[in-house]
């Protein structure tokens, strides 16, 4: 019936495109319906390098399908009145396991999800599609790096003696290790952001981290809309001049401390051989 404004049923004057619209809102929240697989969860261990920079992992998933022997319905054998299914015993399902590989999208981080649609449960006899597979992403600690959104970091221990002349040292990153520049006067607390050489921002091109520190593989492309950085943080060790004066202070101090303990002794010696002396008289 039309209405008064004379646009019929579709008040908001969309036609088709509100149909479309709404036919891609329905499919994107769609929950699991009567008759459909159910959803199955497992979790799948990454490293740091694989969260950040992609891989493709091997991944065992199990899920459950009709007894092939009743066809799901769990029905007696044929000859059989009153029996069960001899396979699966009358719960119409079965235990199977799939090798998938997965995706590791570059940039995922810890605790995200991965939906493979219709890897999970085989729909009940008559039912409808199967359920999705949902994989938890869980990504392993690093031995060195620290991540934080996008970007890494890393602290390493330098000689007191590069630290204050200058020099070069060697630090982890996501492929294998890299040489860096240590300007002369380097504190303890003091860092260097290393651009480029953090994980891959989520849907970006996972573009390589530069082979060198001074490299630039990105060329007229932005660093900055591909991959994070990498913050190395320095520490000065101690110096063996530094130990030793720290032992010949503690030494001296010491020394002080049983001067003063003797000369105390003493002082507490004559004043009671004083006072002996005025007592005897």
């Amino acid at each position: 019936m039309a209405g008064q404004d004379g646009r019929g049923g579709d008040p908001d004057g969309l036609g088709p495109m509100a149909d479309q619209f709404q036919a891609i809102f329905e499919e994107f929240f769609r929950s699991p319906t009567a008759g459909s697989g159910r959803e199955r969860r497992v979790p799948m261990l990454v490293s740091l390098e694989e969260a950040a920079s992609g891989a493709s992992k091997v991944l065992h998933a199990a899920y459950e399908a009709r007894c092939p022997t009743c066809n799901g319905n769990g029905a007696p054998v044929a000859g059989l009145p009153g029996r069960h299914c001899p396979v699966c015993l009358g719960k119409q399902r079965v235990s199977h396991e799939r090798t998938l590989t997965v995706k590791v999208p570059a940039g995922i981080d810890d605790g995200q999800i991965l939906r493979l649609a219709g890897q999970g449960d085989e729909a009940p006899l008559g039912g409808g599609r199967p359920g999705d597979l949902m994989i938890e992403v869980i990504v392993a600690p690093h031995p060195r790096l620290r991540r934080e959104g996008v970007n890494l970091f890393v602290e390493v221990r330098i000689d007191p003696e590069i630290a204050r002349r200058g020099g070069r040292v060697k630090v982890p990153v996501l492929d294998g290790e890299r040489m860096i520049p240590v300007p002369a006067g380097t504190v303890t607390g003091a860092s260097m952001r290393l651009s480029g050489f953090g994980a891959v921002r989520l849907g970006a091109e996972p573009l390589p981290i530069p082979a060198e520190v001074t490299a630039d593989p990105y060329r007229s492309r932005s660093v900055e809309g591909h991959r994070g950085d990498q913050i190395v943080t320095f520490t000065v060790e101690a110096s063996i001049a530094d130990g030793m004066e720290d032992r010949l202070d503690t030494r001296r101090s010491g020394r002080m401390q049983g001067l003063w303990r003797s000369a105390a002794l003493g002082v507490a010696l004559i004043a009671a051989v004083i006072g002996a002396l005025v007592l005897g008289r």
